[in-house]
């Protein structure tokens, strides 16, 4: 049967990192989130949670507070796919200004739909189903001694590459955190760059020339140049040894299409929190038609909104990089059991419906 949304809240939901994420356009040392839970009159309870990273987003825990309060308050009696469409079709363009807070209420209400019709997520979104995925670890813009501290705190979780935040200062010291990095690890350490849009053109060239002339092949470069410089992401395509990856300068549909007709980049990052579900869902179906590589990725994000990234990934079939870490740097986990739990790259995806994700008791909300 198919019930109507009784109750809908959105909270805070905060948790101190183990480290600072400092990235070229910023530093984030808790995470500031908003926790949007609605239920149903026979039991079923949505998750979902909005993760702003203002200075990538826009908007602020309090602004995504109060945006996804007011968007649970239209959707209120309404059945979890009525409600999902007007979210889509009326809200969206309302609360542009709040996009990780409508990403979020549309988690729940995915979350509580899969669950009314007794199936987990990823099998709304697809029919590969994945059921174990690989992550990276992301290193920050951290200087070399705090690199160290990096390395011994996440190495037994054995990753397969770890992204390396660029582009927040010099040249040398981008490579003095990325040679640090190899000397912990080691030589054959695979690695990919992300530069959050802190390079030009010539600088994006001169950071990979340096580090393939000392062996180092990064895997991809990620959004290396500002957002809107499209032409200048067509140029290090077209000439630089790895592959470029498009994450900020790919928002929407409108936005993918564009990239991929003008050749800027071999690769792109999606992202719930800055284009929200249904829009990644529909990237990814472009990009499979013109074998565009997919990575997923997310801002600073508990273990509720990135599963949720992970029943995409299984039901798509469609994604090669995962990027999915950042509850590992929260110290407080918000769920009674998760992929995240056991602390290891591979994580295996929820049984049960839905997300497949219950609240901790002792999170006190």
């Amino acid at each position: 049967m198919v019930f109507e949304l009784q109750h809908c809240h959105a909270v805070p939901l905060e948790s101190t990192l183990h480290m600072p994420f400092n990235i070229s356009k910023g530093s984030v040392a808790k995470a500031e989130n908003v926790l949007i839970t609605v239920a149903d009159s026979a039991g079923h309870s949505g998750l979902g949670e909005a993760a702003p990273f203002p200075v990538l987003t826009g908007d602020t825990q309090e602004i995504a507070l109060k945006a996804a309060q007011q968007i649970l308050a239209e959707l209120v009696k309404l059945t979890p796919a009525a409600a999902l469409e007007k979210l889509h079709n009326e809200l969206w363009p309302t609360f542009r200004y709040a996009p990780s807070a409508r990403t979020g209420v549309e988690i729940a209400l995915w979350d509580i739909h899969a669950q009314q019709l007794k199936l987990p997520l990823w099998k709304l979104w697809g029919r590969a189903g994945l059921q174990q995925i690989e992550t990276d670890i992301t290193l920050p813009c951290l200087p070399p001694a705090d690199v160290r501290t990096f390395w011994n705190h996440f190495a037994d979780a054995e990753f397969p590459y770890v992204k390396v935040k660029v582009g927040d200062g010099s040249l040398q010291d981008d490579l003095d955190r990325i040679l640090t990095l190899q000397e912990c690890a080691s030589n054959t350490l695979k690695l990919s760059l992300d530069g959050n849009q802190g390079f030009g053109v010539e600088s994006a060239k001169r950071l990979v020339a340096e580090l393939m002339a000392r062996g180092i092949e990064p895997l991809f470069f990620e959004q290396p140049l500002p957002e809107d410089d499209f032409s200048g992401m067509a140029r290090l395509s077209e000439t630089l040894p790895i592959p470029v990856c498009a994450d900020e300068s790919v928002k929407t549909v409108k936005d993918a299409i564009r990239l991929i007709n003008d050749k800027c980049a071999h690769m792109i990052n999606l992202k719930f929190m800055k284009s929200g579900v249904r829009e990644s869902l529909l990237i990814t179906e472009i990009s499979r038609r013109f074998q565009i590589t997919l990575m997923i990725g997310g801002m600073v994000e508990s273990e509720i909104a990135m599963t949720a990234s992970l029943h995409a990934v299984s039901g798509t079939g469609a994604i090669r990089w995962c990027d999915l870490d950042t509850p590992f740097f929260l110290q407080q986990r918000v769920t009674e059991a998760s992929p995240y739990h056991q602390r290891h790259a591979r994580l295996h995806l929820p049984s049960g419906s839905g997300l497949g994700l219950k609240l901790a008791k002792n999170l006190g909300i």
